[in-house]
């Protein structure tokens, strides 16, 4: 109650001992009187809004159903709570009431008890819904806050990691899908030429959103500084080298329990011996050749996971013209459908050995269509990257 002594409560009657009664059973309350819906209307739609009106049906002129009518079609007081007090008791006339908009109806002769009880129950009910509505624009305010920040960290993102031009220029017969789940990316792929070496990864790190972008930007600037400053050129010396400074960077020495890092696949392209090296962490290499699919798993563990102790392996594929790699996040794979049945390896296989004769903006085409029929209307699992690369 203490919430609702300050109410105000607007009260119509063309009666004044009516409103007498009831301004007494309501002397708790800040209380106001009309005694034609003219003025009711005037005093609702003013700069002092009362908090609920008590409205008699029965007035000469304008009655109380014209009254509610007019103030429910005006969005200024169409949120004011309307209780009829009336000593008609028809169905009909109840049914109308509410139909227009009224909250409830007292019946005449009044009960003290029964009106003191029905006011607060809507006194209570009105203000825990503009409680509700504050806090409804105060967080769409903080959502547009968090929005328009998530935005610009993904114009961030994209102007750190390659764009698919650069894939192209490196990589003239290929395609690229990127689909993340969310505003920006756990995922992402680097490219780079080093030394007439063409280098192309594609990252998966720790989660997906605003999380996984962060690791994101850690993985790209290590892969920058590893690949272009330090010129290390080996798949297995550079998954190496980043799980070492994805632990160093993370400070996973002196922090316990932490799991973040990254699943990676990666490949340097030599088009002067026509072959390519491969290391991965947890992610393999799938590849085309001679009409037979070849799979070469990863290492089994991720970087930046000091749980295990090993050292990444290189693996060397020379390849015949028109050979095709592969490599891709677990988001494609995973995609659950309706069902909760992942689209899985084993169909992925049977996609590109089916598709691989395709071109590459064909087989693109296939694989994003797959992905989203198998998808349906359930929503994306993960963050998606997948690339194919086409030697010639």
């Amino acid at each position: 109650m203490s919430n609702l002594v300050n109410s105000k409560i607007l009260i119509v009657d063309d009666a004044p001992e009516n409103i007498d009664i009831l301004s007494d059973v309501l002397k708790d309350f800040k209380c106001v009187a009309a005694l034609t819906g003219e003025k009711a209307i005037k005093i609702a739609g003013s700069a002092n809004q009362p908090d609920l009106i008590l409205l008699d049906i029965m007035m000469p002129g304008m009655d109380g159903f014209e009254v509610c009518q007019r103030l429910k079609l005006d969005p200024k007081t169409a949120q004011i709570p309307i209780i009829f007090i009336t000593g008609r008791t028809d169905v009909e006339d109840e049914t109308k009431g509410l139909d227009i908009g009224a909250v409830d109806f007292i019946p005449k002769p009044i009960s003290a008890p029964v009106v003191l009880a029905r006011v607060r129950n809507h006194l209570e009910l009105s203000h825990s819904r503009k409680v509700l509505e504050e806090q409804n624009i105060a967080l769409g305010i903080h959502n547009k806050f968090m929005t328009d920040s998530i935005n610009y960290a993904k114009r961030i993102q994209t102007a750190i990691i390659p764009g698919e031009p650069e894939v192209n220029r490196l990589f003239p017969d290929s395609f690229l899908i990127f689909q993340p789940k969310d505003i920006v990316s756990g995922d992402f792929f680097w490219c780079g030429e080093v030394s007439s070496k063409k280098i192309f990864a594609v990252v998966d790190c720790t989660g997906h959103g605003v999380p996984g972008a962060f690791m994101s930007l850690i993985g790209n600037t290590l892969l920058n500084d590893i690949i272009l400053q330090s010129k290390r050129l080996d798949p297995s010396d550079i998954l190496n080298e980043l799980d070492e400074r994805v632990s160093s960077e993370l400070n996973k020495d002196k922090v316990e329990g932490t799991f973040d890092g990254m699943d990676i696949s990666l490949c340097v392209f030599d088009e002067l011996e026509k072959s390519v090296k491969f290391a991965g962490a947890y992610r393999p290499l799938l590849y085309m050749q001679n009409n037979e699919l070849i799979e070469i798993k990863g290492d089994k563990k991720s970087i930046g996971d000091n749980r295990r102790e090993i050292s990444y392996i290189d693996h060397q594929v020379i390849w015949n013209s028109g050979t095709t790699f592969y490599m891709f996040s677990d988001g494609f794979i995973d995609q659950n459908n309706s069902a909760e049945l992942k689209l899985g390896t084993r169909k992925l296989k049977e996609l590109l050995i089916n598709c691989s004769n395709y071109d590459m903006n064909k087989q693109k085409e296939i694989l994003m269509d797959t992905f989203l029929q198998h998808k349906n209307s359930e929503p994306q699992r993960d963050d998606v990257t997948f690339i194919g690369i086409r030697m010639n």
